[in-house]
């Protein structure tokens, strides 16, 4: 029986090992996001944006739903679970890029309207200019923001991949029968 090669990411860092990490980090970020998606909605149930919070909580809630069976997959070693974790991960990278392109859009195309009342409230120039730069700022941040996230997922992805790749690999390199007795 011939071994398998181990495949890592960051030089080092076994490809299971990061499919548990994460698959927990789903678990966990997927719960905090939709909880702290929830309370949002609660507290601020009427505003603008509901819509897109709405759909937050539900990929949010999704993924940390799924990230078990990416947990269970890659303590397990189950080839079927993994690859269905490495779907679930793509189908959310590609809705994720969806769903955030929408809340870039909404919030630039809403900004001038928020940047308006804050003026209206206003007192001082000093005031106008905090406005304005604070508009600038979110937009700034809310854009980086997502663009690390996708980065990460698709890392994510990449190892992810590998692992169920490795794990193919060693299944089929355990049903593989050796005729030394023909010798």
């Amino acid at each position: 029986m011939s071994s398998v090669r181990t495949r890592t990411f960051c030089c080092c860092i076994p490809v299971r090992a990061g499919a548990i990490l994460l698959s927990l980090l789903g678990v966990l970020g997927g719960a905090l996001i939709t909880a702290a998606g929830i309370i949002t909605l609660s507290r601020h149930g009427e505003n603008g944006s509901r819509t897109s919070l709405i759909i937050q909580v539900v990929v949010y809630g999704l993924l940390a739903l799924l990230s078990l069976f990416g947990l269970i997959g890659a303590i397990g070693k189950k080839l079927a679970m993994v690859r269905l974790y490495f779907g679930i991960l793509m189908f959310h990278l590609f809705f994720s890029i969806g769903c955030g392109i929408y809340a870039i859009y909404y919030t630039f195309k809403n900004s001038p309207s928020y940047v308006n009342d804050c003026i209206k409230t206003a007192a001082n120039p000093a005031d106008i200019k905090a406005c304005k730069d604070g508009a600038s700022l979110m937009k700034g941040l809310m854009v980086g923001i997502f663009i690390v996230a996708w980065l990460l997922e698709i890392w994510a992805c990449i190892i992810v991949h590998g692992y169920s790749s490795q794990l193919s690999e060693e299944i089929r390199n355990r049903t593989v029968v050796k005729d030394t007795e023909a010798w």
